[in-house]
């Protein structure tokens, strides 16, 4: 087995035990249905970051997610709490979804975990299924491999390209070396 699938095995083993001793994803389903996306969906981790959607059939509004973090603030489980309403991304709507956004991190020993829950009604989530791609596609053992591979190469590098690229650029526009990807995604 190749030392990157290791790696994210390590990753997603240490992220399932995060979740179990945090209880995260029991709490977040008393206020809707959770689904994970990103690298721990699909099984492609190479650093603590987590991303999960919770989805009901009505949108979220503002109190209630204050009273989320609430509770998840009260049981002192993470170290820091995000909230965002109307983030200002210019990537919101296309990268990112229509909704509420909270952040958790945490750090477990030199590695620091992020959790980035979207809270949003079905219609968003259902019209957006394409941008879930990692949780959708079949991945092949290569497609695997290469993602796998371009995210050691942006972390070792410190590049500013996210997953949600680098699953589009293996699964939908066939890259399969740091230079295609660049082709596709410029990197500054």
């Amino acid at each position: 087995m190749s030392e990157l699938l290791v790696i994210s095995q390590n990753y997603k083993k240490e992220a399932d035990r995060i979740l179990l001793e945090s209880n995260l994803v029991e709490d977040l389903s008393r206020f809707g249905g959770v689904i994970f996306t990103g690298a721990y969906a699909g099984n492609v981790m190479m650093h603590g970051d987590i991303d999960l959607v919770v989805v009901r059939d009505i949108p979220y509004t503002k109190d209630e997610i204050f009273n989320v973090m609430r509770e998840l603030y009260i049981k002192d489980y993470f170290r820091s709490y995000f909230i965002s309403g109307d983030w200002d991304d210019p990537r919101k709507g296309a990268e990112f979804p229509i909704g509420h956004y909270l952040g958790l991190k945490l750090k477990i020993g030199d590695e620091r975990w992020k959790f980035d829950i979207w809270f949003v009604g079905r219609n968003d989530y259902e019209d957006r299924q394409k941008d879930f791609q990692i949780k959708n596609a079949i991945v092949t053992p290569e497609q695997k491999k290469t993602i796998l591979y371009f995210k050691k190469y942006r972390n070792d590098n410190k590049l500013s390209i996210s997953g949600f690229h680098i699953y589009d650029a293996v699964l939908n526009k066939n890259c399969k070396t740091v230079e295609d990807l660049i082709s596709v995604y410029p990197i500054s």
